[in-house]
């Protein structure tokens, strides 16, 4: 028999137990919990193309023709691994850029002109007439590696031409024929573009293009590509910033552009970055906050455009930060959820292309200048590899540190066509529980292939990316991306600062076939 004071004491201890097993139950299965609802009479939000997720390097890398080897092994294999995508070669200092079939020494104090190269003699005599910044010449060697390295991983090259050589008469075009007819004498494929963030040139060269003259100068550049034979590629403008609160300038520029020249292009273009790279800090990446500025931006720009829904919508150039990115974050962990739901959100909104700023290059970069891949690529592997072209809808009932989406797989992972796949950011320091439910998950044969992305140590400057706990390394080939696989309970959950991918086999989803 217990004395009075043990039998006390035993129950006080059962008791706090028992109450420290409730606590515990309690906050598994409902504070911090996410509700999420999958219908299965799904109706598909919009159709992304296969080259979606696309990728940019700018102007500034071919200046110097040592930055960058196109023809090396490791750095073709780096993007094959996104392909099929578009490269866009373009930025600030494309409106620097002339075409030289030959190499030739030019500056503005010191340039002979041959007599075979009246077109890069005229292009330099206008640069040298404005000298923010220097001009540099694009050489048909070059030209050659950079269409050659496109066609061999696969990837459909878009260039933008120089805006600035100008004259009385607006846009000079001699130097861009010459560039057309040398491109179709080698029998090029490529999209085109006329200019960078053409708002904005006040600011960067002191030179004000309208809107108006810009729409007559790509109706000239139309005329040209059909006269060349470049009748079926795409003509993307006009690449303005962003549309703020505080630079109403930038979106009155884009729609009195396609007032005037909406007839003459194939895409709407605009670029996107949220934050400042010399004044963000690690949280500013973390901040739902900051989340919600590109669905701000998006609404903006469909709203102020709808007139010209007509023509399909991309993200021309887009990063986490401007001002070529922030050390240490921009190109770390740290602006990897950012880009995920940057993903989501313009498929959503049926952006159809994105172009990541940049594959190489800058602090904002998905390979660093020693070919070695960065926490945004393998983002971007994965999800090239996991999330299909149709969109679809998920309700997610959760709080703004949690945000999920959902698509059809793609089609290259599996042959199950009522496959989904859900992904998701986890923003807090805390695991996200999901209890997943719907009309559409219901059998005993439903599984999950999951794929959990998440630092090391939660450390979320690393540039080291764990996949379900495991180091991601790349040494001479693409390492074969396992799931976890796990049977459907309903519950999937996330750890602290982490990204998420399932693929749901066996839904009863019939959109997806």
């Amino acid at each position: 028999m217990l004395s009075n004071k043990r039998l006390v004491a035993t129950c006080a201890i059962a008791f706090s137990c028992n109450v420290a097993l409730l606590v515990l139950f309690v906050k598994y299965n409902a504070g911090d919990k996410c509700f999420v609802t999958i219908d299965e009479n799904q109706k598909v939000i919009a159709i992304m193309p296969d080259d979606f997720l696309s990728i940019g390097i700018d102007t500034s890398e071919v200046e110097d023709y040592d930055t960058i080897d196109f023809k090396n092994t490791r750095f073709r294999d780096l993007a094959a691994a996104l392909a099929p995508a578009r490269l866009r070669l373009g930025g600030t200092m494309s409106e620097r850029l002339i075409f030289s079939q030959k190499d030739i020494a030019a500056t503005c104090h010191h340039f002979h002109c041959p007599k075979d190269q009246k077109s890069v003699c005229s292009a330099v005599k206008k640069m040298c007439r404005h000298k923010f910044l220097p001009f540099f010449i694009l050489t048909g060697n070059k030209w050659d590696e950079i269409n050659e390295f496109c066609k061999a991983v696969n990837l459909k090259l878009l260039f933008s031409f120089n805006a600035l050589i100008r004259d009385e008469h607006g846009w000079s075009d001699v130097n861009a024929k010459e560039l057309l007819q040398y491109s179709k004498n080698k029998k090029y494929n490529l999209d085109w573009q006329l200019g960078n963030e053409p708002n904005s040139y006040h600011h960067v060269f002191n030179i004000t293009v309208t809107p108006h003259v810009l729409a007559h100068d790509f109706k000239k550049l139309r005329g040209l590509l059909n006269h060349f034979g470049y009748n079926k590629s795409l003509l993307v403008g006009p690449d303005t910033t962003q549309p703020r609160p505080e630079q109403p300038q930038c979106l009155k520029y884009m729609v009195e552009f396609l007032g005037n020249g909406s007839h003459n292009i194939n895409v709407r273009s605009w670029h996107h970055y949220y934050l400042n790279s010399r004044t963000v800090v690690l949280e500013d990446f973390w901040n739902p906050d900051t989340f919600d500025l590109l669905k701000e931006r998006i609404n903006t720009m469909k709203l102020a455009t709808k007139k010209y829904a007509n023509i399909p919508m991309w993200l021309s150039e887009t990063s986490s930060s401007y001002g070529g990115g922030a050390p240490g974050l921009s190109n770390s962990y740290a602006a990897s959820p950012l880009w995920v739901d940057k993903l989501a959100l313009s498929a959503q909104n049926n952006i159809t292309t994105v172009i990541r700023q940049s594959f190489f290059g800058g602090n904002y970069s998905l390979i660093d200048k020693d070919l070695e891949p960065l926490p945004d690529w393998w983002v971007s592997v994965i999800y090239k590899k996991l999330v299909g072209n149709k969109v679809l809808h998920v309700d997610c009932q959760c709080s703004r540190f949690q945000r999920m989406y959902a698509h059809c797989t793609n089609r290259n992972y599996t042959d199950d066509l009522t496959a989904i796949t859900i992904y998701a950011v986890n923003l807090e320091m805390a695991t996200a529980r999901f209890l997943v439910n719907g009309s559409a998950l219901h059998g005993d044969n439903l599984y999950i292939d999951e794929y959990i992305l998440s630092a090391p140590s939660n450390n979320r400057r690393t540039k080291t990316l764990l996949l379900n706990g495991w180091p991601l390394y790349y040494d001479s080939s693409l390492p074969d991306l396992q799931p976890r696989k796990i049977r459907f309970g309903k519950h999937i959950s996330m750890p602290p600062y982490s990204i998420g991918f399932w693929v749901i086999h066996n839904t009863s989803i019939k959109v997806c076939k």
